[in-house]
């Protein structure tokens, strides 16, 4: 039996120390033989650069992209060129990471906390601080508001603030550089859709079948990867350098918020739209017409 081939192209997370692949488990689904059962040959391909991995789609040379949901809605309110297959993680909560001589939430009187712009939108951040360490943001604590989970991260690993909100992944990196999270911080601060699954609206017409049978096998193979833990660290530090902590981090703390169901959530849509581009017509009910697949949204 001849095997339909497909390039799935990724990016690793934008600016961390060494490799930080999004979904790590096409991988081990090409080792599992899974894509291969399913009559596919997959290749998983790194492209770094949101616009490298566009002009892979546009010239056919790739034919899905996983990419952070931000920058999928910006590219297609922009072009309308784009469509959603699925959506391997619909939400991934943001720690509070800290300089090591902050051990609680009310430590940080007196001090300055960072959190990117786009996700501190609509979250009750500052009731938060309040109800849990009567601590009033702009009295008792400075909170800076970057543009990028990067430059937040810079800002704590530099010691220019005391304590962060970061994304998992860059959370992970403060922890192996001495910083601690302050674990009572409750999940209010969210990057929604962290990872979409994206290809052209010319290639969905014209391979829509090809996609459908992938998005089988990548359930088949996210499964394989929750059940096979000893595998996919052993991947993980084989594939992309990390140490052991950081795998098993990657394994407990990142990889359980995958959802097999590759189905795009309305509510993180729906979140995600008001950080990007709250003002567009007709809301997230409009965008998620437009945009996502047949099936691709959760019932």
């Amino acid at each position: 039996m001849s095997l339909v081939q497909l390039s799935i192209i990724y990016g690793h997370l934008e600016g961390t120390e060494g490799k930080f692949a999004r979904d790590p488990s096409g991988y081990l689904s090409i080792e599992a033989g899974i894509y291969q059962k399913h009559g596919l040959e997959v290749s998983w391909n790194h492209v770094q650069g949101t616009e490298q991995r566009y002009r892979r789609l546009e010239d056919g040379t790739a034919q899905i992209s996983l990419v952070v949901g931000r920058a999928s809605l910006q590219h297609f309110l922009g072009s309308k060129t784009t469509r959603i297959l699925g959506c391997v993680m619909n939400s991934c909560p943001y720690y509070l990471v800290a300089s090591p001589a902050i051990r609680q939430i009310r430590d940080l009187k007196g001090r300055t906390i960072v959190c990117r712009e786009g996700p501190s939108r609509h979250t009750p951040i500052a009731e938060t601080f309040r109800e849990r360490a009567q601590l009033s943001i702009g009295e008792d604590l400075i909170l800076q508001l970057p543009n990028s989970d990067q430059e937040a991260f810079n800002l704590l690993v530099s010691g220019k603030v005391s304590a962060a909100l970061l994304p998992r992944p860059y959370g992970f990196w403060a922890e192996e550089r001495g910083f601690k999270r302050i674990t009572d911080w409750p999940d209010v601060v969210d990057d929604p859709l962290p990872i979409s699954i994206e290809t052209t609206m010319t290639l969905l017409g014209e391979r829509g079948k090809d996609f459908s049978t992938f998005l089988q096998a990548h359930r088949e193979g996210i499964r394989y990867m929750k059940t096979h833990r000893a595998e996919t660290i052993r991947l993980l530090g084989e594939r992309f350098g990390h140490a052991p902590s950081l795998t098993a981090k990657i394994w407990d703390d990142y990889l359980i918020y995958m959802d097999e169901g590759l189905t795009v959530d309305f509510k993180q849509l729906e979140r995600l739209l008001a950080q990007v581009a709250p003002a567009t017509p007709g809301g997230a009910r409009q965008v998620a017409a437009e945009w996502i697949m047949p099936g691709g949204m959760k019932d």
